[in-house]
């Protein structure tokens, strides 16, 4: 019997041992662990008096279809339910709210009129906007900012008014940090592929032209989001209810892992110690640098590029007859220009439906992010009056809420910063030189929930392919194009990524050969525990 070990019990750890139980064929013994009392990782819903207030994500994206996917492999199909259609969200410029002009597609319009009237683009702004057509396309290869793009084919109120502030909504980033390559390829595509994001559009817009559809089989328009009935966290409930086989360890933290011969071993905070063929590190990048750093301290020193930012959620709730304007719409973005505390503020009872009574209304407003951090920092005391001053301050409601719960999410969204595709094909890269060994989570290749269920789905066929079919593991791909070498030596160097090394004869066979590093000095900074000395005699080590 195989023994994997899953580190994490967030959405996907426990995806990742969901659909082990499906896929894997031979004979396993799985263990979960978790640092924190529960499972379930950033989705956690209270309820109270009758509202469902989200804490952490509210939804998931229906274009990625793994969510839903995993919704209906666990009977949840009849629980799911869609954001509302047709309802605007708004942008507070200039002491107002404006709706985002329909048809947009993140940045860019795809419905002129709609695009034309909207006062929330100037109409400078919007020439700007218009002469896209005449921008040539970037020469150079490789990522860019979302700021630099929007900047420079659409200008700077753009970005200012609707790309920025969406991407903090989404990925609480830095537009002049945030890559597109990670985040919105196809906008790097469209503009390589046609020259122009709204010459691009045009083309889309004229193929629908010529391929009507049928006005009888037309369907009907779909959510762009959806969750669950009784909030976000039965979705997690569910999963647990499932891992029957599963051993499960709460309030257990690993203290190290290590790989001995063709095993890891695991210990643990209550000095206990387990073994696994197969370990999936189900963690935040920083954790799982942590934790790796003893077996290879490359790998931990690249884990630790990816950054992560703090934030913070206040759900208020008031009585609907409190609000001095009706609530219709999803909510609000605030830009960074606006000089406000908090990035956005959505209006859970309207977007959603099972989330307040009637005559109640609920809305959760977002703090911090890549560019106020310190404000998500403070106390449920602070955080509440400062979401209740922003609300007085933009929407004029001064009533008492009848509900008011805190949030805070320290160092939990991860940053997909300019050449984060790169980042993550090194690290896997160098992660492969582990047979046995798997990374998952947000960290990697999408933060959302989809992404994460996806990355579990993934690590646990993967798994099952090597129980089924345990053929040698292929040599991994070289980390650099070249590893300049004095002699042949059969021990591989390469995954000492970014530093270049040579073999010196001079020292002893006993001792193995000596590194000598030739250049970028400083790749693997001050800390002496992350400097290759002599390389371990380990499972590719043969002098």
């Amino acid at each position: 019997m195989k023994n994997i070990v899953i580190i994490g019990g967030g959405i996907t750890g426990l995806a990742t041992a969901f659909y082990l139980q499906q896929f894997a064929n031979a004979a396993i013994d799985t263990t979960l662990i978790e640092s924190s009392p529960r499972l379930g990782g950033k989705i956690l819903t209270a309820h109270q008096d009758g509202f469902t207030a989200e804490c952490g994500p509210d939804s998931f994206i229906t274009q990625k279809p793994a969510a839903i996917t995993l919704c209906q492999d666990l009977g949840l199909s009849d629980q799911l339910i869609g954001s509302s259609i047709g309802k605007p969200t708004y942008v507070w410029n200039r002491g107002d709210l404006h709706p985002i002009p329909e048809g947009m597609m993140l940045m860019a319009p795809t419905m002129m009129l709609p695009f034309l009237r909207s006062r929330l683009i100037s109409w400078r702004g919007k020439l700007r906007m218009g002469m896209e057509l005449l921008i040539p396309r970037r020469e150079e290869e490789g990522d860019e900012s979302l700021a630099s793009f929007t900047r420079r084919r659409l200008g700077a109120e753009a970005l200012e008014k609707i790309a920025a502030p969406l991407m903090a909504g989404i990925f609480a980033a830095d537009p002049e940090k945030l890559g597109l390559q990670s985040t919105f390829p196809m906008f790097l595509e469209m503009e390589k592929q046609h020259g122009s994001l709204l010459r691009g559009i045009l083309k889309r817009n004229r193929a629908k032209a010529r391929n009507p559809v049928p006005a009888g089989s037309k369907p009907k328009p779909s959510p762009m989001f959806m969750t669950l009935k009784g909030g976000l966290e039965q979705l997690v409930e569910a999963l647990v209810a499932r891992l029957t086989r599963e051993k499960v360890l709460l309030n257990t933290e690993v203290v190290c892992v290590n790989r001995v011969l063709d095993r890891y071993q695991i210990d643990l905070s209550d000095g206990s110690r387990l073994w696994a063929d197969e370990i999936v590190f189900a963690t935040p990048a920083d954790v799982t640098a942590n934790l790796v750093r003893g077996m290879d301290p490359v790998l931990s020193f690249k884990l630790r590029a990816i950054r992560y930012v703090s934030t913070a959620t206040v759900s208020l709730a008031f009585k609907r007859g409190d609000l001095k304007t009706p609530l219709h719409g999803s909510g609000f973005l605030v830009p960074h220009s606006a000089h406000r505390r908090i990035t956005a503020c959505s209006w859970s009872s309207q977007k959603f439906s099972h989330r307040a009574p009637e005559e109640f209304e609920l809305i959760r407003v977002f703090i911090g992010g890549a560019r106020a951090e310190f404000l998500a920092e403070q106390d449920d005391a602070a955080l509440i009056q400062l979401a209740r001053e922003e609300l007085r301050a933009i929407m004029g409601i001064d009533a008492e809420p009848v509900l008011a719960k805190a949030y805070r999410w320290s160092k939990a969204n991860p940053q997909y910063d300019v050449g984060h595709g790169e980042r993550i094909a090194e690290i896997e890269r160098i992660a492969a030189w582990h047979p046995g060994l798997h990374l998952a989570g947000a960290a990697y290749h999408g933060a959302g929930i989809p992404d994460c269920i996806s990355s579990g789905m993934k690590t646990a066929g993967n798994i099952a392919n090597r129980l089924t079919n345990p053929e040698p593991v292929d040599e991994p791909a070289p980390l650099a194009a070249s590893v300049p070498l004095k002699e042949k030596t059969s021990y591989d160097f390469r995954r000492y990524s970014n530093a270049r090394y040579h073999y010196s004869p001079a020292v002893p066979s006993a001792l193995g050969p000596r590194l000598l590093k030739e250049s970028h000095a400083g790749v693997l900074g001050d800390d002496p525990g992350l400097r290759p000395g002599l390389p371990p005699l380990s499972r590719r080590g043969r002098f």
